[in-house]
């Protein structure tokens, strides 16, 4: 931490030195130019994989506003939020710079910025892309020439029409008219309106309202904390405008003046740019407006496909409540060099419609729960990997199997057998098998392969849930892409990655993206998972991606909608050699207004098959490997196999608790009895072993009246544990008596409940030997599946709202 502090300190001095001794002299470096305060818009190009121009692009100036236009509150937000001494200094704000410089020390993080309005004036007209020392003093001696050139009020008014507030137009009027309908009428803006526009400029991408909602309005909030912090603003006008709802105006910003630039390829550059400022700290406005030459991983033939099947309404779901066509998001990804190859990001406007950053780009953007398609990477691949599981284990899959804390997922109801191989499994995308082998696992075996091998990222508390087995976790289409490149790629992650390179105007590269690579998986574990996900499209539930000529793997995945019965979410992650595709089918703001009903995932199978048929016709055909010769799981399997105990009871004789289970067919093993009691909230506490036994059975004296108990059972043999049993609960009449949670009647297909089940495990709580389980995803069918293709119906995690235990495929 010395050092940090030391180059902090260090850099302080030296940028403040520096532009001290310019200042002083009056060095201009550069030369001072009043013409450049006049924005030049240069034109961009963007090219495709095999360096075509696909698309060229500029940026344009919106119609300026005169300061009088513009509201004196959004004046005072601005210079509350960005600038608060903007009439008092020279351009450079040392005591700003040296209070950033100070609270970096202190927090260890740029909590605070040190540039003033002018100087972010001075960095936007005069653009460059250097990332040195160079550029900074620069924009210092611009800083101040500005300053000696202008007054303050030329300086703000110069500032509100030439920095970008959104997409690719600059200047307030375009932002006020595009987000509030009020461009020519900004006396109208409220002061929450005035407070969210004065927001954007710190980072108009990631504040965009349209896109991160929630995040626009968390900025609007701190703006108004600073008004009222300077005074600009009383307490009650604070009150009042921080709980304004967000009404932004129903105009797309085709319709403004100068924005009528045909954009091919919309999501695709929408994409690019949100790269290009996450990975390369290249922002948008130095894409749009640079003369900058980007070259891309782009497929036109595959994005040219997908755009078309993207305009067909009748590629994707309706909404059960009234018959609307359901939004989607899908990218393409070659799994070898990780390369974007397309991407479209809604059904909003698939084609010229909308500007870049103009909607939500919800292929890389949404986070959404996957269901079942998150099985291969949670559960099977990372329990084939660490070899405990081959294609023939036999697996858990009897109905009213109950896990730690009462976690009790269903399948379909009538599925004739309580057990199955591994391969039927995952054919028929079971869900008490998937449980019982990541319970078995280990959630956190499979929650460090989900992050660290496939690079999915979760939350910490997921490490804990055995819920993430049924894919009850968000993340994006671009995210799970990523993770499918590891069985694609023969057990090798790959990021995705649309921007090789960027040029500048001289043909100078000023920034790329190369290939990056990492093991996830063993080779044989890659092909043993593209051989189970090939029988699931071949035989199972994904049938409807098949492509004539072509080997397909798969895995299908839905979430339920609450108790309607319907689903809420429909996936499809596939691949074919040298390709990866992943969908999602649903709405932004799912409820018992907006959901898919009984349409499943066959619908975003279907739409991979048609995409990639067309867009790969004239392309090589190669077959998967799937040649490995599986090592057989070790033989103590089997005896962990006879040592399941799912008959646990309990009864209450007298004032003692009678616990009982049938003994196992395993020599040598012992019984060790765990209690844990239950509270009135539906925690557990107090836990702890209660035991060892050599035989089933044990008489507990100790219970309480008004107690609500669980009982489990660990079977180990020697210092291996073999299994664990259900839970057995048990009530002790009393003066308050607690009474038991009552179990979940299982739901019709795909139904579930728009509130998730009491957990009686909360995060922290420790159930013995058991992870601890809040949430519960999972299936709802009532038949078994029929050959076909497509999910048999309901959702395969009982994702919805809020998860739930019943579900489908």
């Amino acid at each position: 931490m010395g050092k940090k502090i030391l180059r902090s300190i260090l850099i302080a001095f030296l940028v403040t030195g520096i532009a001290v001794i310019l200042i002083g002299c009056s060095i201009a470096l550069p030369t001072f130019d009043k013409s450049k305060l006049e924005i030049e818009y240069k034109t961009s190009y963007i090219y495709d994989r095999d360096g075509n121009e696909i698309m060229s692009f500029q940026s344009v100036a919106g119609e300026g506003a005169k300061l009088s236009e513009i509201p004196k509150q959004l004046q005072e937000a601005i210079v509350a939020v960005e600038d608060t001494r903007f009439k008092d200094h020279n351009g450079v704000d040392f005591r700003a710079i040296g209070r950033a410089v100070y609270r970096d020390i202190i927090t260890g993080s740029k909590a605070e910025g040190g540039s003033t309005i002018t100087q972010q004036l001075a960095k936007n007209v005069y653009l460059s892309h250097e990332k040195t020392f160079t550029r900074k003093v620069k924009e210092i001696s611009l800083a101040a020439q500005i300053e000696r050139n202008y007054s303050k009020d030329d300086i703000l008014e110069m500032y509100f029409n030439r920095i970008t507030f959104a997409g690719n137009v600059t200047g307030i009027k375009y932002a006020a008219e595009i987000y509030f309908d009020k461009g020519d009428h900004m006396e109208d803006l409220s002061l929450a309106e005035n407070a969210l526009l004065a927001g954007l400029p710190n980072a108009p991408s990631a504040y965009n309202p349209r896109i991160n909602p929630e995040l626009s309005i968390q900025r609007r909030n701190i703006v108004l904390d600073q008004m009222l912090k300077y005074e600009y603003i009383s307490q009650a006008e604070y009150d009042t405008a921080t709980t304004e709802p967000l009404m932004l105006s129903e105009k797309p910003g085709t319709d403004i003046k100068g924005m009528d630039q045909v954009v091919k390829y919309p999501y695709y550059l929408d994409y690019v740019l949100e790269e290009a400022s996450n990975k390369l700290g290249i922002e948008a406005e130095q894409v749009l407006r640079g003369g900058v030459k980007v070259y891309t991983n782009l497929d036109p033939k595959l994005q040219d496909t997908l755009q078309e099947a993207y305009r067909n309404a009748e590629n994707f779901p309706r909404n059960a409540a009234d018959g609307m066509w359901a939004q989607s998001a899908s990218v393409i990804v070659d799994p070898e060099s990780g390369g974007v190859l397309a991407l479209v990001g809604g059904r909003d406007t698939p084609d010229t419609e909308h500007t870049p950053q103009a909607v939500l780009n919800r292929a890389s953007m949404s986070k959404v729960r996957p269901g079942s398609s998150f099985k291969p990477i949670i559960v099977y691949g990372p329990a084939i990997d660490t070899g405990k599981y081959s294609t023939s284990s036999i697996l858990n899959n009897k109905a009213g199997t109950e896990f730690a804390g009462g976690y009790k997922p269903n399948n379909w109801k009538l599925w004739p057998k309580d057990k199955v191989s591994l391969t039927e499994a995952v054919i028929w995308s079971l869900n008490i098998p998937a449980v019982s082998v990541l319970n078995d696992m280990g959630a956190d075996v499979g929650y460090s392969y989900a992050t660290k091998n496939f690079g999915i990222p979760l939350k910490k508390e997921d490490s804990q849930r055995l819920g993430v087995a049924l894919g009850d976790v968000d993340l994006t289409p671009l995210d799970l892409a990523g993770a499918y490149t590891a069985f694609a790629n023969n057990g090798v992650r790959t990021e995705p990655y649309a921007i090789r390179e960027i040029q500048n105007a001289s043909g100078d590269t000023i920034a790329s993206i190369g290939v990056k690579t990492h093991n996830a998986i063993k080779p044989d574990t890659a092909k043993t998972m593209t051989k189970l996900l090939k029988s699931a499209v071949e035989q199972g539930t994904g049938t409807s991606a098949r492509i004539s000529g072509r080997d397909v793997a798969g895995k299908t995945g839905t979430t339920e909608m609450g108790n309607t019965g319907g689903n809420r979410d429909a996936w499809f992650a596939g691949y074919t050699p040298g390709y990866v595709m992943v969908t999602w089918m649903g709405f932004d703001q799912s409820d018992e207004q907006h959901y898919l009903g009984s349409q499943g995932s066959e619908i975003p199978a279907s739409l991979f098959s048609k995409v990639l048929s067309k867009g790969l016709q004239g392309r090589p055909a190669p077959r998967f490997d799937t040649n490995v010769t599986e090592k057989p799981v070790n033989e103590e399997k089997d005896d962990k196999d006879k040592a399941i105990i799912n008959d646990l009871s309990v009864t209450l004789q007298g004032n003692k608790a009678v616990v009982s289970w049938s003994p196992v067919d395993v020599k040598d093993v012992k019984y060790f009895l765990f209690r844990a009691e239950k509270n009135s909230n539906g925690t557990v506490s107090n836990s702890g072993g209660i035991g060892e036994l050599t035989k089933p059975g044990y008489t507990d004296s100790t219970v309480q009246p008004g107690k609500t108990y669980l009982y489990s059972v660990v079977v180990m043999k020697g210092s291996e544990k073999l299994s664990d049993s259900n839970f057995a609960q048990l009530t002790v009449p009393g003066q308050e008596p607690t009474p038991p949670q009552v179990p979940q009647e299982p739901q019709s297909p795909g139904g579930g409940s728009d509130k998730p089940p009491t957990d009686p495990t909360p995060p922290g709580t420790q159930v013995p030997n058991q992870p601890n389980q809040p949430g519960q995803p999972g299936d709802g069918n009532t038949t078994p599946p029929q050959p076909g293709g497509g999910d048999p119906g309901g959702g395969e995690t009982g994702g919805g709202v809020n998860p739930n235990p019943n579900g489908g495929t």
